[in-house]
């Protein structure tokens, strides 16, 4: 049996749900349990209507992967004997490069903890993604303007992310790999593949960029934040091209645009241990950062 654990922000948990979908293609026996407390919450119901059923099985299932993360010695014993039979979790840590045993078949019961972002792992399933990734109807009135000026351009999406990308805990992880030179050639390369490009800019700090970017035809997109923000990946699929952070976010911002002749630049690496990372598919404009 195969249990995928779905957690973090609303780019992760789509990973993470892509990976239990494709497994689950290939093993009936296959489940997900939504771990989804931190940022908004539990984003695939909220945004997607995907719910997690809540039967016997799956409430056994949330006791034991607790059981199994536990760092409490007073479970120790009871930890070795769930070991004994199988029940183990499976950890990427950080490793997202696409490793094919992991969508085989488990003995026992293994959880995957992780976030499975590389395309290789949900390759096979991608009719279904799109069907079960449709963003529910924007209608507020700032949110419509957005959309007619991303139809009438030859729009594209520009995502810069900074917060929590420049705390302790993540800079040495993943900053500086989206600089200000990753974003001055991601804007050449477009101006090179695109006629009149429009800019429509997401970011957590619009300020900064407005400091450090001159950008032609540009529309800083501001007002989608908190059990809001999913907006702004809705608004970077519509658009015709998209330039991403080194984040799933605007990942899947730029996975879910249906433009067949659409440009989607990225960054060579995802986080600063990697030279390369092969999260990015193969059709995409990597930039290596300086």
């Amino acid at each position: 049996m195969d249990v995928v654990i779905i957690f973090n922000g609303l780019g992760n948990q789509m990973s993470q749900y892509s990976f239990y979908l494709n497994k689950k293609m290939i093993n009936s026996a296959t489940y997900f349990l939504n771990f989804g407390r931190d940022h908004n919450g539990n984003e695939l119901d909220n945004v997607f209507n995907i719910h997690q059923s809540k039967t016997v099985k799956e409430k056994c299932l949330y006791i034991l992967f607790r059981i199994l993360l536990t760092d409490k010695i007073v479970l120790y014993p009871l930890k070795k004997v769930f070991t004994i039979f199988g029940c183990k979790i499976i950890n990427e840590n950080f490793e997202y490069s696409f490793k094919p045993e992991y969508l085989k078949p488990s003995k026992g019961i293994k959880f995957y903890y992780g976030g499975w972002h590389n395309e290789e792992y949900f390759k096979d399933s991608k009719t279904q993604l799109n069907e079960k990734f449709q963003f529910k109807t924007i209608k507020d009135e700032t949110n419509v303007d957005y959309i007619k000026k991303i139809k009438g351009t030859n729009s594209v999406a520009m995502h810069i992310r900074r917060g929590d990308f420049l705390d302790v805990n993540n800079i040495n992880l993943f900053g500086n790999i989206c600089n200000i030179f990753y974003y001055q050639k991601a804007i050449q390369l477009i101006q090179e593949k695109v006629t009149e490009p429009y800019f429509f800019v997401f970011s957590d700090d619009l300020s900064w960029v407005k400091d450090n970017f001159q950008i032609k035809n540009v529309v800083y997109v501001d007002g989608n934040s908190g059990k809001n923000s999913w907006k702004d990946m809705c608004l970077m699929s519509l658009c015709k091209h998209n330039i991403t952070a080194n984040s799933t976010f605007s990942w899947w911002g730029a996975w879910l645009n249906k433009n067949s002749l659409k440009t989607v630049i990225c960054p060579n690496c995802f986080i600063r241990s990697e030279k390369s990372s092969d999260i990015y598919p193969n059709s995409w404009y990597k930039i290596t950062p300086e």
